[in-house]
């Protein structure tokens, strides 16, 4: 009987595309899978039937990030050798985090980031982290979303009014957080690299029918649901169990052991945006992030939401 010996952690896999990458985990009984929602009884009663842990998690709130961490530690599970940075909300409305920062940068970028942050001394080489990225934040290949904002982290946290619509603005923003993931894992693939921990990004392609337009208006949903499901026989549209397994391969295969600082798309190495690459943007991102998540440890509060 094989026991497991390594500890995978999930955020956002109670649904779509981390539930499925979960679930492949899972059917390895090397690994335990630790799988985290903002609910913790509904994350438990859907990561019981696939053999996976739950834990509660909401990254739009620092002191749920650090409860999380230390929680985590208390449980004793067994070496903690991968980080699935995968939950993601899109607004289409503003709104803001626990902690008073806009909430798609609060939850897809900087909860993130304080994720990995607290759980940095967990992560038992040979470790990956994956941050699930998207096409979207890439101009070049027409997704039909808004190009990625150019702002500062301080602008990107603490937003001005909106110069467009609520919906546009919203989407403008999710955009610019998945261009930020990537970024973060190319800084971080630098930084972990003689640790033994290999960072990359990961797009799954357009996958209808999941949670991601759960903020929007009751017939936005619907077609989101029901209608887009047309798109999967399109080439570049996937299921969400289709993409989850290759997440799940990008954790685990052996070909990508020592691979780091990459974007997949699946299971293809692909180039990212060019603006993804430029190298002063990306460290003044870990910065000056950093800093801000200490200031929010600290409890600063920006004046404008005070």
């Amino acid at each position: 009987m094989t026991t497991s010996d390594r500890t995978v952690v999930i955020t956002g896999g109670t649904s779509g595309l981390g539930h499925e990458c979960a679930r492949t985990l899972a059917e390895d009984p090397r690994w335990t899978v630790v799988i985290t929602g903002r609910d913790a009884d509904r994350a438990r009663a859907i990561a019981a039937p696939i053999g996976a842990r739950a834990a509660a998690l909401d990254l739009g709130s620092l002191a749920s990030v650090a409860h999380f961490a230390a929680a985590l530690r208390h449980e004793g599970l067994p070496p903690l050798r991968a980080l699935v940075c995968n939950a993601g909300l899109q607004f289409t409305r503003r709104s803001y985090t626990e902690d008073g920062v806009e909430a798609t940068f609060g939850v897809n970028h900087l909860g993130h980031l304080a994720l990995v942050r607290a759980l940095s001394d967990d992560l038992t080489g040979p470790a990956r982290i994956v941050f699930v990225s998207s096409g979207t934040h890439d101009p070049d290949q027409r997704t039909g979303m808004p190009d990625p904002l150019s702002a500062t982290t301080r602008e990107l946290a603490y937003p001005m009014a909106a110069t467009e619509s609520d919906q546009r603005d919203g989407r403008r923003r999710y955009s610019t957080s998945k261009l930020t993931n990537v970024q973060t894992a190319y800084e971080l693939a630098r930084r972990l690299e003689p640790r033994g921990i290999t960072v990359n990004a990961f797009d799954p392609g357009l996958m209808p029918g999941t949670r991601l337009a759960r903020d929007a208006g009751k017939v936005g949903q619907l077609l989101w649901r029901t209608a887009a499901r047309a798109l999967i026989a399109l080439p570049g549209v996937h299921t969400p169990r289709t993409s989850g397994a290759d997440l799940a391969w990008l954790v685990t295969d052996p070909a990508v052991t020592e691979v780091t600082g990459r974007y997949f798309v699946g299971r293809t190495e692909r180039p990212s945006s060019a603006a993804s690459y430029n190298l002063e943007a990306q460290h003044a991102l870990y910065t000056d992030s950093i800093e801000l998540l200490d200031e929010l440890a600290a409890g600063a509060v920006h004046p404008e939401h005070s």
